[in-house]
């Protein structure tokens, strides 16, 4: 099964969290994405057209 193409599952999505206590923290359903430039994002926002899965690697030209 295909996962869904949303800003969770995206590489360049950075997740936001509060801290509980001393040394515990929680995931929060908003964050940013950094490509190419920051924009607010949740974690159920559709993918973007630049999206990239946490498992793509983009392919590196040979030296």
């Amino acid at each position: 099964m295909e996962e869904a193409k949303t800003c969770e599952s995206c590489r360049y999505f950075r997740r936001h969290y509060v801290r509980i206590g001393n040394q515990r923290y929680m995931p929060l359903d908003a964050g940013h994405c950094v490509h190419p430039r920051l924009k607010n994002r949740t974690v159920k926002t559709p993918a973007c057209q630049n999206y990239r899965g946490q498992k793509e690697q983009e392919a590196c030209p040979l030296p």
